[in-house]
């Protein structure tokens, strides 16, 4: 029995169905993560977690530290318990308890607990994800509605991307819970191609329809115009989170996918019709 945390997460809606085709029983966590007595009740019978729990689209240091760190050792905790067999948990690129980014600083915590709790485990360390829904692309192409006749581009846009499409993801992650050779690692994976943000914008700003002058905006201005203008919203369009990808490349081997899973990710152009929705520059105003 496996047990997901944040299965209704951008994640999560495509992990579920795809363990369910799969043959995988599997459960949504119900409840806050910092709730031992829920956890415990929860984690009865379940010999694999599936921790996707986490809070960065809110953008908020607390919520993050509250439930990605302190969430994560309460897991932790009742899993051995419970006597787990597995944790899977989904990390980022550059995740380090030192880093100065909050977000990466949370992630390299919640991995050293994992590490240290004495239940096997595997690491998946991801590029930022895309898909139908995400907080990503349809954020970029969201901002570019607004910000006619231009489109923001942070540092110049010369930051190296390498997103990855959830649902290739998604099939890294089934494959993790069923091989052994993957216990107590941590894996790096990332798509395909490695692209300068500014023609990542090009091309997704070309499949939406969208018409925009380059405008490279400096790092050192734009950082601290981001709370200003976005962190007043419960739901902000983009955090400090958002522009860490700015600072710290997500970059990994253009093959990792391929050598540690047998397959080669989706091309990012194959997978991007989502995006000719209309009405996306509303997305920036919603969860």
């Amino acid at each position: 029995m496996i047990l997901v945390t944040g299965a209704t997460g951008f994640i999560g809606r495509s992990l579920m169905p795809c363990l369910e085709r799969e043959g995988m029983i599997a459960r949504a966590y119900e409840g806050r993560m910092n709730d031992p007595l829920n956890l415990r009740k929860e984690l009865e019978g379940i010999t694999t977690i599936v921790h996707l729990a986490g809070t960065e689209a809110r953008g908020r240091d607390r919520l993050l530290h509250h439930v990605d760190v302190d969430g994560t050792e309460r897991l932790v905790e009742e899993a051995r318990r419970a006597d787990v067999q597995r944790i899977i948990f989904v990390s980022r690129l550059g995740a380090d308890p030192a880093s100065m980014h909050a977000l990466l600083q949370a992630k390299g915590q919640a991995e050293r607990l994992i590490q240290r709790s004495g239940i096997p485990y595997t690491i998946l360390r991801s590029a930022t994800l895309y898909g139908r829904n995400d907080r990503f692309f349809e954020i970029i192409v969201g901002l570019a509605a607004w910000t006619w006749p231009f489109v923001w581009l942070p540092g110049g846009g010369n930051m190296g991307m390498q997103p990855l499409w959830v649902e290739d993801f998604v099939r890294c992650l089934v494959q993790a819970i069923s091989r052994p050779d993957l216990i107590n690692k941590i894996v790096s994976v990332a798509g395909s191609e490695q692209l300068p943000y500014a023609t990542l914008v090009q091309q997704l700003l070309r499949v939406a329809g969208y018409r925009r002058i380059p405008l490279p905006v400096p790092m050192l201005l734009f950082r601290p115009l981001t709370p200003m203008l976005f962190n007043w919203w419960y739901w902000p369009a983009i955090s400090r989170y958002f522009m860490d990808r700015f600072f710290v490349p997500e970059i990994a081997d253009h093959d990792a996918v391929y050598r540690q899973f047998g397959f080669k990710p989706a091309r990012i152009r194959d997978t991007i019709s989502y995006l000719r929705r209309s009405r996306l520059g509303l997305r920036i105003f919603r969860r």
